[in-house]
């Protein structure tokens, strides 16, 4: 009787030193081709076709033929190890292909790979990292990040959380924290959760509707705002409105309040990336 122990299982799991020998003495399984294919401190992942005393020793056909196989099986035993070792570094590149502003946090909710975009946010300080973990200069915001990425790691995975971080003169950013997709990965990181920041530059056609749920501006006064800062006069804006330039300069008044913003250069300036695509 011939036992193979399969190329899949030695693909995948390194054996402490001491196991091969209990196990081949409990099968009955002493003779036959074994070789080490590769070696590290956790212990040896192998190679090998065993016979039982029955069987009797592996003839040289035999072992000629699994010599021959043998080169093969650990060069896909090392391309694999290498890929385990370079799994983050897999995804992150993944990322580069959407330009999306995704970080990639594993079980410990530390970052371990990022797009360009998301490194980009961190340059610009509306984000930083600390011990390799995402931190937020607003305390509230930074705790409700971090409850958000503790529920989603939880045993029961939370549906995704979206973070608002807002900062004076500037559109907020909105962290989307959800579950990574649990694929069966063949790394020894596995991505846990996703963040995913969303600017000004990614909302465009919901510009109104967001200024309205953030900023509490009414329709009127989000239209106004945005026409605005978009270089339309006041007497234009009345007119496509079919509203009074009185009506337009209070709902204007109203808007520049509720923004923080008390010019109209500010206002440009903090809407500025709601208008260009």
């Amino acid at each position: 009787m011939i036992v193979p122990l399969f190329v899949t299982l030695a693909l995948t799991a390194v054996v402490p030193r001491t196991f091969l020998p209990v196990i081949a003495h409990q099968y009955g399984i002493q003779h036959g081709c074994q070789t080490k294919l590769v070696e590290s401190a956790k212990g040896i992942v192998g190679l090998a076709v065993l016979r039982s005393e029955r069987d009797g020793l592996t003839s040289e056909a035999v072992r000629s033929t699994f010599m021959v196989i043998v080169p093969h099986v650990r060069s896909a035993v090392q391309t694999q190890i290498a890929l385990e070792h370079a799994g983050a570094q897999l995804i992150g590149g993944a990322l580069e292909a959407i330009g999306a502003a995704v970080f990639v946090c594993d079980a410990d909710a530390r970052v371990a790979a990022m797009s360009g975009a998301a490194e980009a946010l961190l340059k610009d300080g509306r984000l930083r990292l600390i011990d390799r973990r995402l931190d937020i200069l607003s305390p509230r915001a930074a705790h409700a990040m971090r409850s958000a990425l503790l529920r989603i790691l939880s045993a029961t995975p939370y549906p995704m959380q979206t973070i608002v971080v807002t900062q004076p003169g500037a559109m907020p950013l909105l962290l989307d924290i959800c579950p990574a997709p649990r694929a069966a990965w063949n790394f020894n990181f596995r991505p846990r959760v996703l963040v995913i920041a969303r600017t000004g530059a990614n909302w465009h056609g919901a510009s109104a509707s967001i200024l309205q749920r953030l900023y509490r501006l009414s329709a009127a006064e989000a239209d106004v705002a945005l026409r605005l800062a978009a270089g339309e006069s006041r007497d234009s804006i009345a007119a496509s409105r079919h509203a009074s330039l009185g009506t337009v300069r209070a709902q204007l008044k109203s808007a520049f309040a509720k923004l923080g913003v008390s010019r109209e250069v500010e206002l440009v300036a903090m809407l500025g990336s709601l208008l260009h695509r």
